[in-house]
């Protein structure tokens, strides 16, 4: 079965994964690139996944010719220790007792201190992500 979107045809696979032409992901790249939309709110416009329309995006800019560089590295090691006199910057005037800080650079993530390893990692993962 084929659906439409946004005057596209949309079929798919025989695995069932959406094929998008690539008349439409020009189109997606042209209104996150002129008009300003975000990725987010054009994949939720052709039920598609963020990631996949960053990545045309990101398509897009090198077809253009255009250079893409990122500050820095793309990850840094995260250790935890358990010595409480190596941060000694107060916390936001909003934070209360019983929240940690993880400093990097220009960047700072405060977190309650009961949160699991897995939800920190979740919270790390997803601070270091471009808006």
């Amino acid at each position: 079965m084929e659906k439409e979107v946004w005057g596209f045809p949309i079929r798919k696979s025989a695995s069932g994964k959406n094929i998008w032409p690539n008349e439409l992901k020009w189109e997606a790249t042209r209104r996150i690139r002129e008009e300003g939309q975000s990725a987010g709110n054009v994949a939720a416009e052709l039920g598609a996944h963020e990631c996949l329309v960053r990545k045309w995006t990101v398509a897009d800019r090198r077809r253009r010719g255009e250079t893409i560089r990122t500050e820095g590295p793309a990850f840094a090691e995260l250790s935890v220790e358990d010595d409480t006199s190596a941060v000694n910057a107060p916390l936001s005037e909003t934070s209360q007792s019983g929240f940690g800080r993880v400093i990097s650079g220009i960047v700072a993530i405060e977190f309650p201190l009961d949160i699991s390893e897995g939800d920190l990692a979740k919270l790390v993962r997803v601070a270091g992500q471009p808006q």
